[in-house]
């Protein structure tokens, strides 16, 4: 039940600030002096931080620490219902009692303000955060108390329009009627130039391994191949670029990797380990010199190791992916190693 309250007091702190659940929060600090309270939650920690996209959970007893301080409004239609004519006075009373009084009467349950006893659950009770404080916002939900870090920067922003580009290729997926165990691949067109682009442009470049992680397929920024299913132009934050579902495509004889039933090809090639698997690949398929960068995305291809970092191995080495002729692989074995 106490977690459940701190989700929901997390999610209303995401909610009042405009940050969804796709953007990761820096930090979220979980307030309590029952020292059992936080450790509860401390043994949460990695599926709070999965769970609600947070960067670091940290637990403190310490409210004054961050400068946090209960306020109080009282309750207008239990409350005036009941004082009739000296609602307001107790209304203006109740809004000046310190963070001490509040604390005191949580405790006892009630305060006499004015002649009059006022329950604590009479009013409406929540935090704040002095302003000089830093960028944290106060949440709470049934006296649980979180404060949220709400600064973010550039990494954490792209992560967010990471998250968006894996949402709009999941409605896709779901638009085509496709089940988790088609194989596809997903072309993306975006006009980087343009200045509306340019903070998506990034975050697709950057964060291609995590929507590959996210969607479990290729993503790749080129013109879509054949076998389209489905293609759609979509929009992010003022962002305006293609997606494009492909069917696995079957990779033809004049393509990179080839299987040779009988025999060895007549041009140069090498091969490539992976587990217990082994695989030969052409040098120059279609007579064009096979670069770094499109050997690895052949090997993730070939072993489902999208979103996965790969590194290919030859003589105790990793080929650069910058590497763009690799003849000095010929008659070699590549090694593939995962992180």
């Amino acid at each position: 039940k106490q977690w459940y309250q701190r989700r929901v007091a997390i999610t209303a702190g995401r909610d009042r600030n405009t940050l969804p659940i796709k953007y990761p929060l820096k930090e979220v600090v979980l307030v309590d002096a029952n020292p059992t309270t936080l450790a509860d939650a401390q043994a949460l920690e990695s599926y709070i931080v999965s769970e609600l996209n947070v960067k670091k959970l940290t637990v403190s007893s310490d409210k004054k620490k961050y400068d946090v301080k209960l306020t109080a409004k009282p309750n207008h239609m239990i409350l005036g219902k009941r004082l009739k004519k000296d609602f307001k006075p107790v209304s203006a009373a109740i809004a000046k009692l310190t963070d001490a009084q509040l604390t005191e009467m949580k405790e006892s349950g009630k305060r006499e303000i004015l002649g009059h006893t006022i329950g604590f659950d009479e009013m409406h009770v929540g935090y704040e955060v002095n302003s000089e404080s830093g960028s944290y916002a106060a949440a709470s939900m049934h006296n649980v108390l979180v404060l949220l870090d709400l600064s973010t920067d550039q990494e954490m922003m792209d992560e967010g329009l990471a998250r968006e580009v894996i949402n709009r290729i999941q409605k896709l997926r779901k638009s085509a009627k496709l089940v988790p165990t088609d194989k596809i691949s997903i072309f993306y067109a975006i006009d980087s130039k343009k200045k509306d682009n340019e903070d998506m442009s990034r975050a697709m470049r950057n964060y291609q391994d995590f929507i590959e992680t996210g969607v479990k397929s290729p993503f790749l920024g080129e013109p879509a191949q054949e076998n389209v299913i489905i293609s759609e132009e979509v929009e992010v934050k003022g962002s305006r670029f293609q997606l494009t579902l492909c069917g696995d495509v079957k990779k033809s004889s004049s393509g990179p990797v080839v299987q040779w039933p009988q025999g060895r090809p007549s041009g140069k090639y090498f091969t490539v380990n992976y587990n217990d698997s082994s695989r030969e690949i052409l040098l120059q398929p279609n007579g064009n010199q096979l670069s770094a960068i499109r050997l690895e995305r052949e090997v993730k291809a070939m072993y489902g190791l999208f979103g996965r970092t790969v590194i290919l191995s030859f003589n105790g080495s990793a080929v650069k992916c910058t590497t763009r002729d690799l003849t000095f692989l010929d008659g070699g074995i590549v090694t593939v190693i995962t992180a």
